[in-house]
């Protein structure tokens, strides 16, 4: 049986402060949690190397700090110009949050996905120095997958992950319904 228009569901819009609540909400528990989780495995792990398997030969916790960008790529760049690209797409991710209305409670939760994640890392670039004073400026990465040899990552890093492609099918629904809406608008009377 064939879709007939009309017959899928649309997100529904969220208004005013609800939106700006769920935002908030979802970017600062992800946020809370980013930092909970990096805080516990230095304290717990100890020290850059030291693992601890959950799943032997699939999942562990294995602590390394990350200088360059998401899995460890770019090592050589400078630690303020990391700091200068994350706060420029922190403040162009807001920027396009503020600009863009009406929004979906699906538009919500990918922008506090984002949101959190670059503030998680960023975070970590501005204020993180170890115990002993080392690793400063260093993003604290430790969940390690082996069963596919993925790149040791961080919560922050997988709110990224989640976040923005979710963004991107939001941001293009978002323009396709403007354009479907401009289409069938009335011109204004003479």
């Amino acid at each position: 049986m064939p879709i007939q228009a009309g017959t899928i569901r649309r997100p529904r819009m969220t208004s005013g402060k609800k939106g700006v609540w769920l935002f908030a909400v979802v970017a600062l528990s992800l946020l809370a949690l980013d930092l909970w989780t990096k805080h516990e495995a230095v304290a717990r792990l100890g020290h850059e190397g030291a693992e601890y398997q959950v799943w032997e030969g699939v999942f562990s916790f294995r602590l390394v700090y990350n200088p360059g960008m998401m899995w460890g790529m770019a090592q050589d760049v400078p630690r303020f110009v990391w700091v200068a690209i994350r706060g420029g797409v922190l403040i162009a991710l807001f920027w396009l949050y503020l600009t863009m209305q009406p929004r979906s409670w699906l538009a919500e939760v990918a922008f506090g996905f984002v949101a959190a994640g670059a503030m998680g890392n960023i975070y970590d670039n501005l204020f993180f120095v170890d115990a002993a004073g080392r690793h400063a400026g260093e993003v604290r990465d430790f969940l390690h997958f082996y069963w596919f040899e993925f790149p040791t990552f961080n919560v922050a890093d997988a709110c990224i992950c989640v976040g923005a492609p979710l963004l991107l099918c939001v941001l293009w629904n978002h323009d396709r319904r403007k354009a479907e809406h401009a289409a069938t608008a009335k011109p204004p009377a003479a």
